[in-house]
């Protein structure tokens, strides 16, 4: 095999997606992960020589989340080691998301005398709002202390700076509000399926009826996890989802997805409805970033969607090396529809390679970079060696946002 078959041409990757975000006719979405929000870096030293994301990852979430129910005391954390190990046997990442999940399904499973993982129904209620309500104050930062040049305001004006046919749509199972606010600093008109002035509540009919929304000038956001901003309010004996400023309860963060009365079901079920749709349609790009495909539900509705749908593509970007054995790159090997852009190797029509070193024009800088070696020694590597030479970026929402940045000269 020749070396040019053993590589991916970084620069053609990049520049083919350069050119379907520059398309105005095309029906564009990003899907946004818990990656995108720990992008996010401020000084965690006053003297500026320490960085920390603002929101923390999964993992380091889940590690807040289990510190403060051990703080319950000794039985609360032995329930949650119960827990992970459940998780674990039924081949779940014990990260918080799913910890919270099954304490829910625990909760509605016990009975009033009866203990599960050592703890009562009461007891059990106790672990699962501590999860709850340390996850609001964790993604609930002062968001004063964000420069103002971060990676979702880049985001925000690149949308400024584009006209489309269609409105952009932005699919997100982060709670926090970083993308709300940098869309509104950059003053771009959002509509998020909540209608209303005074306790804007939840309108499932503004997603199904084009009519019943606003135009495409204004940016959809779906929050397919919830938010800190949503609850529940009680109006003349009727239960409906409202939003407004933060609540430190995080009641309406993470659906179960057990049977729930409608309130609580329906901005899950629609948003998820939403996503089904924008990928069926003909020729739809979604891009995803900070997602590392560790949701099942959210990714049955993908990778089903490109196997009937071989016109709709899917870009992942992803910060780490998807795993050979991952549902991911299982995935890409079957569907040329799905592309996947590590930092090292990419899957391009079903097939992996690592990223040619390539000479990079100005619109790659921000996107690629050379590692040791360069393209000097492609000549003198006939086994191939040189791939490791070249590095992608974009994996990392910061450097996305900057190549979006540098698409429009900003």
């Amino acid at each position: 095999m020749t070396n040019i078959q053993q590589t991916h041409d970084a620069q053609k990757t990049l520049a083919d997606l350069r050119d379907h975000l520059a398309r105005h006719d095309k029906p564009i979405a990003f899907f946004f992960g818990a990656g995108t929000s720990c992008s996010v870096r401020i000084a965690a030293q006053e003297d500026g020589t320490k960085f920390q994301p603002i929101i923390p990852a999964v993992a380091a979430l889940t590690t807040i989340c289990r510190e403060e129910g051990g703080m319950l005391g000794e039985e609360y954390g032995a329930a949650w080691k119960s827990v992970e190990t459940h998780c674990e046997e039924h081949g779940q990442d014990p990260n918080v998301e799913n910890i919270l999940s099954r304490l829910r399904i625990m909760l509605n499973a016990v009975g009033n005398t009866d203990t599960l993982s050592g703890l009562n129904k009461e007891k059990i209620a106790r672990l699962e709002e501590s999860v709850r309500k340390t996850i609001a104050r964790v993604v609930t930062p002062d968001l004063g202390r964000i420069p103002s040049g971060h990676a979702h305001r880049k985001f925000a004006r690149w949308l400024v700076r584009t006209s489309r046919r269609n409105p952009v749509e932005i699919f997100t199972v982060n709670y926090d509000v970083l993308v709300e606010h940098a869309l509104e600093a950059e003053r771009i008109p959002v509509f998020d399926g909540f209608v209303g002035s005074y306790k804007p509540f939840f309108n499932a009919d503004s997603l199904r009826r084009q009519e019943s929304a606003p135009g495409a000038n204004w940016v959809r956001l779906w929050k397919m996890h919830g938010s800190v901003t949503w609850q529940r309010f009680e109006l003349d004996g009727r239960i409906r989802v409202v939003r407004g400023e933060p609540n430190s309860a995080g009641e309406m963060i993470y659906p179960s997805f057990e049977k729930y009365d409608e309130s609580r079901q329906q901005p899950y079920s629609a948003f998820t409805d939403r996503l089904s749709r924008f990928l069926e349609q003909d020729d739809a790009l979604l891009i995803v970033a900070g997602f590392s495909f560790g949701d099942e539900h959210i990714n049955n509705l993908i990778f089903g969607a490109l196997e009937n749908r071989p016109r709709t593509h899917v870009y992942a970007l992803q910060f780490e090396e998807p795993p050979h054995e991952s549902e991911l790159s299982r995935r890409a090997y079957q569907r040329t529809n799905m592309i996947v852009i590590g930092p090292e190797t990419g899957i391009i029509g079903g097939r992996r390679a690592a990223w040619a070193p390539v000479e990079s024009p100005a619109f790659m800088d921000v996107a690629f970079e050379l590692k040791p070696g360069g393209p000097d020694d492609v000549a003198q590597d006939p086994e191939g060696q040189n791939a490791k030479a070249g590095l992608m970026k974009i994996g990392d929402f910061a450097s996305f946002c900057d190549f979006l940045e540098a698409m429009t000269g900003g």
